[in-house]
């Protein structure tokens, strides 16, 4: 049994304790503080480092630029930011920026240039190439002044050295992405020498943009047989480096034997699962070889053959530009890991006007992310959602705009404020333009962060939540929990993830999403807010309307074992306890994800019948329907899911009509699933039933040429499943096809009707035993449709 939270809250409960970390935990009441005398002392220590320097001279003033400019700043202070924000992922690295002196970008020009000059043609010389080259960009002249910088490195070190061939290469990237690929492949062509120290890395890097140049040219075949055969020899260089210095062990040969598996073929291979191709790889370059080779696997597959360009100009909504803010252009199957300051293929600073450009890209599905200071993104906010996707085309030229937009304000109940009623009535800041408000809140207890998406579409800037509402959440569903590194088992679980609300000692938090009638965000309450201006209405409440129970003081204590039992005789005494039975209930489903035992889910979700009739709630009702789904019991199925569409508060979303369409589906009830299955692949940007909806078309009758089509139009964005993936799965479909039309239409027949008749475990045997073909790769991938 794998009870199922509905995709939209499970996002949020992984995203958002991210972002309320940024409130929580910088806008304390000692966040109130003025910051002019830390800026005061920032402007004395500049003084006072420029008064050194003066005093200086030779040597000595070339170790000072060195200890006190370079070396604080690190390797890529351009990309290195306080403050990284996606709508598939965001970071924050507080310590960035401590203890670099705060100089003026002309003061770091006019001592890195003299570095570069002057210093030692050490590996500080490259670092500081690095560093002005990112002063050059944030000040809108990046051009010659840049180049010329990098010319005057090269010509301090050996002409044949690895220094020299890296400057080259920096030449080279920078030429391509500027959209000037004559002079990439001249740089390309002076830095191919062969030198004495770290040549695979530098070989793999001039392959990656030897690559990415073929590629420019319209020689995407050329390009990928290239940036294969350098993967094959990077790799084949880092196990011999391994085998050199560390003996290899058997999770060491695994490790290889996966990472060759994954990713290493050319135009044949089939691409359905990038995500997995880059997760065993041994180091950045690799990453980037593997991500390359997936891009341009797709191109020549889908027959794009130029590549794309994308510019625009971050703004704050008031019209001023954002400048030295890092853009990050992310491929789709580099979404699953945080930004590497080092090593990302598509990276630029805003310059003063906030402009950015990127050339030379590799047509596909992308996402920008954006890198900050905390002074930049204090109070604002960038209202991008996961599921804003740029899709450059062959041979676009896409301008994509950015706008920051202020932090909406909270009203009540705020700034710990405590409540003992039965509704909480909460009030926030009308947003112009809204058409409606999701209010999230949140469970903060000891360190943890159990957050729900409590009430969507609210149309107004205030709403009244009864406090039975919150009880029902708990932490963030009955079926969910969350668990900590201490005690095992089930015993692991977080007390705070179980209680929620009902725990009147824990401190609660709220925030406000607020959409458009299209439904895009336009801003939100929480963000990064740092000072006396931005700070406002803390989010914070105590809500003491009840008192815990001996039972609820046992979980709170982690003695779940006794708080089961003690629940169980609560619930025995006095059937009408609905608190009981529903902390009974929320123990057992925890306990069943460890133990695996059928007979405690029976007994739960029989005891989740008997809730629902106590204390009706939708998302009860819905759990029972998605039970007696996993059973085929339709009748009961039937019974609770129109039970939960009459509980619930709103229309039936994406979700809801994608869950019914399978049990339709399943039940023989075709057509209907179909219908189902358009409207929710209409209105979920993710398209994550898009694989259900072409077995059903498929199912139905309909031609690959038409299914193709709907695949092309709704294309799946999730972890391990790409942009393309089912455009290239229906296109291997037509090709083996084509080999035996009679054969391939009997035998998709009778598989499309084992799956409408859950006959999961043999389609899955028969998906994995003999040769692989293209059919058993796309039953597979329905299969895994969830």
């Amino acid at each position: 049994m794998k009870i199922r939270v509905k995709v939209k809250h499970l996002v949020l409960f992984l995203l958002l304790p991210l972002t309320l970390l940024t409130v929580i935990g910088l806008t304390r009441p000692w966040a109130r503080a003025d910051l002019s005398p830390a800026l005061q002392a920032s402007a004395d220590a500049r003084t006072e480092l420029l008064q050194k320097l003066a005093a200086s001279s030779g040597s000595a003033r070339m170790q000072l630029i060195r200890e006190t400019v370079i070396e604080p700043a690190g390797p890529y202070p351009a990309y290195w930011f306080n403050v990284y924000a996606g709508g598939s992922m965001s970071q924050v690295n507080p310590d960035v920026g401590k203890g670099v002196p705060l100089l003026l970008p002309e003061d770091r020009i006019k001592l890195l240039r003299e570095y570069i000059q002057e210093g030692p043609a050490d590996y500080s010389l490259q670092n500081a190439v690095k560093q002005l080259v990112y002063e050059y960009d944030a000040a809108g002249n990046a051009g010659d002044q840049a180049d010329q910088a990098i010319a005057a490195a090269v010509g301090r070190v050996s002409s044949q050295s690895s220094a020299a061939r890296g400057l080259t290469l920096l030449r080279a990237e920078r030429a391509l992405n500027a959209g000037d690929y004559a002079r990439a492949g001249e740089f390309l062509e002076q830095s191919a020498f062969t030198v004495q120290y770290n040549e695979s890395e530098l070989d793999a890097r001039a392959a990656w943009l030897q690559g990415r140049l073929l590629f420019t040219q319209g020689k995407g075949s050329e390009a990928l047989t290239l940036v294969t055969s350098a993967l094959e020899e990077y790799r084949k260089a880092w196990v011999e480096q391994e085998a050199e210095f560390n003996p290899p062990d058997s999770s060491t040969e695994q490790n290889t034997a996966a990472a060759a598996s994954s990713g290493g073929g050319t135009e044949g291979s089939s691409i359905n699962n990038p995500a997995e191709a880059v997760y065993h790889a041994s180091s950045s370059t690799e990453e980037q070889l593997i991500a390359l080779q997936t891009a341009l696997q797709e191109a020549v597959k889908l027959g794009f053959d130029a590549p794309a360009t994308i510019s625009g100009t971050l703004t704050k909504s008031d019209g001023t530009p954002l400048a030295r803010a890092g853009i990050f252009l992310r491929a789709e199957s580099e979404l699953y890991h945080s930004v590497r300051y080092d090593s990302e293929p598509y990276q630029i600073v805003t310059d003063p006007d906030g402009h950015f450009q990127f050339s030379g890209v590799i047509p596909g599905f992308y996402q920008i992310q954006l890198g900050f200071s905390f002074e930049q993104i204090d109070g604002w906010t960038w209202p991008v959602q996961s599921d804003d996707w740029i899709e450059l085309q062959a041979g676009s030229s896409v301008i994509h705009d950015i706008t920051l937009q202020p932090l909406l304000e909270l009203q009540s109940p705020v700034n710990s404020q405590v409540l003992t009623g039965d509704t909480i009535q909460f009030k926030w800041e009308a947003v112009a333009g809204a058409a409606y408000y999701n209010l999230s809140t949140t469970v903060d207890d000891n360190g943890g962060r159990f957050s729900h998406i409590t009430r969507q579409r609210i149309t107004g800037n205030q709403v009244a939540i009864p406090v039975t509402e919150l009880y029902n959440s708990g932490g963030f569903s009955i079926a969910g929990f969350s668990t900590s590194e201490n005690g095992e088992g089930w015993l692991s679980v977080l007390p705070a993830s179980l209680l929620g609300f009902a725990n009147p000692d824990s401190r609660f938090s709220w925030s406000i999403d607020a959409y458009d009638a299209q439904g895009h965000v336009i801003t939100r309450s929480n963000g990064y807010r740092l000072n006396e201006e931005t700070v406002g209405n803390l989010p914070f409440f105590y809500l003491k309307s009840r008192t815990m129970t001996a039972a609820d003081k046992l979980v709170a204590d982690g003695k779940l074992e006794e708080a089961l039992e003690a629940y169980r005789k609560d619930y025995t005494g006095n059937p009408q306890d609905d608190h009981a039975l529903k902390m009974l209930i929320h123990l057992l489903f925890a306990k069943h994800s460890y133990t695996k035992d059928a007979g405690i889910m029976d007994e739960a979700m029989a005891l989740l019948a008997k809730l629902v009739e106590l204390r009706p709630d939708a998302n009860f009702a819905f759990n029972l329907a998605d039970y007696y789904l996993d059973r085929s019991d339709w009748s009961s199925y039937n019974k609770y899911y129109a039970l939960y569409l009459e509980m619930n508060r709103q229309e039936p979303d994406s979700y809801d009509h994608s869950f019914n369409a399978l049990a339709l589906m399943y039940q023989g009830r075709l057509d209907e699933a179909r219908q189902q299955l358009a409207l929710s692949i209409e209105t979920d940007p993710s398209h994550r039933y898009i694989g259900s909806y072409l077995a059903a078309e498929l199912a139905a009758g309909q031609t690959l040429e038409s299914v193709l089509e709907l695949a092309k139009r709704y294309p799946q964005h999730s972890y391990g499943r790409g942009g393309y993936s089912w455009t290239l799965l229906i296109m291997e479909l037509q090709a083996e096809r084509a080999e035996a039309p009679a054969t391939f239409d009997k035998l998709l027949v009778d598989k499309l009707d084992a799956y409408m008749s859950r006959q999961d475990e043999s389609l899955e045997q028969w998906a994995s035993e003999g040769a692989p073909t293209a059919m058993k790769r796309f039953i597979k991938a329905v299969l895994e449709v969830s």
